[in-house]
């Protein structure tokens, strides 16, 4: 049997739809499921998404748990030693703990030279804050770069991804994934339900969204909200009711089963929920197996569909 890929779970939704009770439920159920990874950052909903986990994590002490956190250039424009430290520190401070198993860089700063921001976070790194580095959101040609650059100095080396991944936007496959695998670095998709097209929630682009991520965060929307997507979700969705699968599960076995990911080399999911019980769920999908294979070949003319509006994985600019 294929290995599986590791689930992480998302805590994005921890402030504006999971209150602090329900992100106690969801942490202490995603540990008790055997799942160790918990994913935050600075920038999510003003600090709250790490409070609430932070104080989540006070309910679960005895269960082993790895955190990952981001450091992001827009907090004061830039993403250099003094941004790096100050937004660490009270990371830290907020989920209290003394340090996390993974430190992102959440996206490009092209106004600060990358030399400086790796320094800064070498020298965290030796002062314990961190334990492994983590790269998000940078064009595949800089990743080798900041990986040589690091193997140079004697810095420590990147070891995740995390980049934007669905049956509706794929393109990491061309370069970014060939890369990851040259240089040993494992991959973690976001937005595995395309922000909630591929939740079957939405049947037309004509509909106003309903309270949720698209109208919380406005970049969703502008990422996915347009007509080739819905185009592809209609392809998608008569083959899935044909197949008898929802939406949801075809989305995540997807991902599991007949994506560019690979559990062997130790890629995973972010999954998020606005409630336990659809973490239940989430998490009950990816225990089951591959899809009917005309559901696998509705995901490949449904990206053909997508193609021409979907998302770049990188971001260039703060």
């Amino acid at each position: 049997m294929a290995t599986p890929v590791r689930l992480i779970l998302g805590t994005m939704t921890f402030g504006p739809q999971v209150d602090p009770e329900g992100s106690k439920a969801m942490v202490r159920h995603f540990l008790g499921q055997g799942h160790l990874e918990i994913d935050t950052a600075y920038v999510y909903n003003g600090g709250d998404s790490e409070r609430y986990l932070g104080d989540a994590l006070k309910d679960v002490e005895s269960s082993p748990v790895k955190l990952a956190t981001k450091v992001n250039p827009r907090i004061t424009g830039r993403l250099d030693a003094d941004a790096i430290r100050m937004q660490l520190t009270e990371s830290l401070t907020r989920l209290g703990q003394d340090r996390v198993d993974l430190l992102y860089l959440h996206f490009p700063d092209p106004g600060t030279p990358i030399e400086s921001t790796l320094e800064a976070c070498a020298e965290l790194h030796s002062q314990g804050r961190f334990t492994a580095l983590g790269l998000s959101n940078f064009p595949a040609w800089q990743v080798v770069h900041i990986w040589h650059l690091c193997k140079a100095q004697g810095w420590p080396l990147p070891e995740v991804y995390q980049g934007l991944y669905n049956g509706l936007s794929r393109s990491i496959e061309a370069e970014l994934l060939p890369a990851l695998r040259a240089l040993g670095i494992r991959f973690y998709a976001y937005n595995p339900l395309a922000g909630g097209i591929l939740a079957g929630k939405y049947a037309s682009y004509h509909d106003e969204p309903t309270p949720g991520r698209f109208t919380f965060r406005p970049n969703y929307k502008a990422r996915y909200w347009k007509k080739p997507f819905f185009d592809a979700l209609d392809i998608l969705a008569e083959t899935c009711k044909a197949s008898q699968v929802s939406l949801v599960e075809a989305a995540y076995r997807w991902l599991a089963w007949h994506s560019g990911l690979d559990g062997a080399e130790r890629d995973g999911v972010i999954i998020g929920a606005s409630n336990l019980a659809q973490l239940e769920q989430n998490i009950q999908i990816f225990a089951q197996g591959p899809l009917p294979d005309a559901v696998v070949a509705a995901f490949d003319t449904a990206w053909e569909a997508a193609r021409p509006d979907a998302p770049e994985y990188f971001r260039t600019s703060v």
